[in-house]
């Protein structure tokens, strides 16, 4: 038996009565990684000004989709369950960085690659970008809308929690042409809220929610979340109907994966926050979650996204699956554009001493290895739930469905995939381990290279 034909289960899974449950051990990360090669330090900037001073192929824009990302590296509180807390809110440094930032905003205008495509999707993220001023949000949105060439029915999304979102600053976002909010209520339990260090009471969101609908002036999203410790089936079930009665536009449903040194994981290992729960439990909690909005009639837009009506696009979200070219903005952020990821520089002063230097502030970047128009397909379609295997043979070269079909047939076997009619379709239990599914294919491809050097040219 030849070795692609003996796969490990740690790229097909076991074979179990219960693949929702079992399948896999754990999921190990919320995101997958295909391979870069790092640029060397002293010609990161060099290389960026290269890229930025080249107009973009066409061919080589995602279709139809590119991304800008803008990074607010503040908060008041941190958040027990988050291991990327980056700086305290004070306000006299977030005038200082909202006056850096803008610059850098207004620096893409000049750049050749930055105005050969259009922008369809805008971010701000965190960090807590609701705790900018009301000024700021102006500022920083028009100089967004200034400087990068937007489609005329841009997602312009503004991030944030419930507490400190006044109506002034939601004004304020409409005003700078945000169109979409995303709100981070992971729950509406009061004491599971407080348990992640979020102050309001879930009764508080809800209020606000209904002040937000009644704008009738962006879509709503939200943010739920599954596993948390102490958290029930039955208090998890009240929170999807919760989501039903808000009227809210959308929401997403995450599992907790507690990586790195977060709070949350500390007082877990030290006994004084109670267990979350296990994969297993999370499985359960996914099939409630599914079933419940499949009920009611609430439209998939993902695996883990639903939209009530056609006002939710989800374009931001399913273009950073997807492989869009996301160009990044702020101190902290991240982004990939013209075949490089990069990370911005995560201090304060270097940052500010970037901008000063008239430098994107780029603390370290990358050149993305393999096959981006392969790799753009595979995600988007682990994303959405199901996959055309003949966009395998366009992108991949002639024979790369064949080449994979021992490992999409092992899926099947083991009940986390349907194959039928050029289709790859995740069933149930597929759709709960898409991620775990989406690094396996890449690390297929790369362990099987098809004819040796299908996945490792340069993208």
């Amino acid at each position: 038996m030849s070795a692609i034909h003996s796969l490990s289960t740690e790229l097909t899974g076991i074979s179990s009565p219960d693949p929702l449950k079992f399948a896999f051990a754990g999921k190990k990360s919320a995101h997958t990684s295909s391979g870069s090669i790092p640029v060397p330090a002293d010609q990161t900037q060099a290389v960026y000004r290269k890229l930025m001073d080249t107009p973009a192929l066409p061919e080589t824009l995602s279709p139809g989709k590119r991304l800008a990302y803008i990074h607010i590296p503040f908060c008041r509180t941190h958040c027990s369950y988050c291991g990327f807390f980056q700086n305290t809110t004070k306000k006299d440094e977030v005038n200082r960085y909202v006056d850096y930032l803008e610059k850098e905003i207004r620096m893409s205008a000049h750049d050749a690659w930055t105005q050969s495509g259009l922008f369809h999707g805008v971010y701000f993220g965190g960090g807590t970008p609701t705790d900018l001023q009301p000024e700021h949000i102006v500022r920083l949105g028009n100089a967004i809308r200034e400087s990068l060439p937007l489609a005329n029915d841009v997602e312009m999304t503004f991030e944030g929690r419930f507490h400190g979102f006044d109506n002034d600053k939601v004004q304020a976002c409409l005003e700078a042409g945000f169109n979409r909010f995303s709100l981070g209520a992971q729950s509406f339990n009061t004491t599971l809220r407080r348990r992640m260090s979020r102050i309001d009471s879930g009764e508080f969101l809800l209020e606000r929610l209904d002040y937000f609908n009644s704008l009738n002036n962006a879509a709503v999203v939200i943010d739920l979340m599954f596993g948390l410790p102490g958290q029930t089936l039955g208090d998890w079930e009240k929170d999807l109907h919760t989501f039903l009665q808000s009227k809210a536009h959308g929401v997403d449903l995450y599992q907790l994966i507690l990586l790195g040194s977060s709070r949350m994981k500390q007082s877990i290992e030290n006994g004084s926050m109670p267990e979350p729960a296990t994969s297993p439990e999370r499985a359960e909690m996914f099939r409630l979650g599914v079933a419940t909005l499949s009920d009611h009639k609430v439209g998939r837009l993902s695996v883990s996204h639903w939209g009530r009506d056609l006002r939710e696009r989800n374009i931001y979200n399913h273009g950073v699956k997807s492989g869009a070219e996301i160009m990044p903005f702020g101190s902290g952020a991240g982004g990939n554009f013209a075949g490089h990821n990069a990370m911005s520089l995560r201090t304060l002063p270097a940052y500010y001493e970037a901008i000063d230097a008239g430098h994107k502030p780029i603390m370290m970047m990358s050149k993305a290895t393999g096959n981006k128009a392969l790799f753009s397909v595979m995600g988007s379609g682990f994303d959405r739930g199901w996959l055309e295997i003949a966009k395998l043979d366009q992108t991949g070269g002639a024979g790369m469905s064949e080449h994979c079909m021992p490992l999409f047939e092992a899926w099947q076997e083991n009940g986390l995939t349907t194959i039928h009619d050029g289709i790859l379709d995740l069933t149930l239990p597929g759709q709960f381990w898409n991620v775990t599914m989406h690094q396996a294919l890449i690390d297929f491809l790369k362990q099987y290279p098809l004819d040796g050097q299908t996945t490792e040219r340069a993208a």
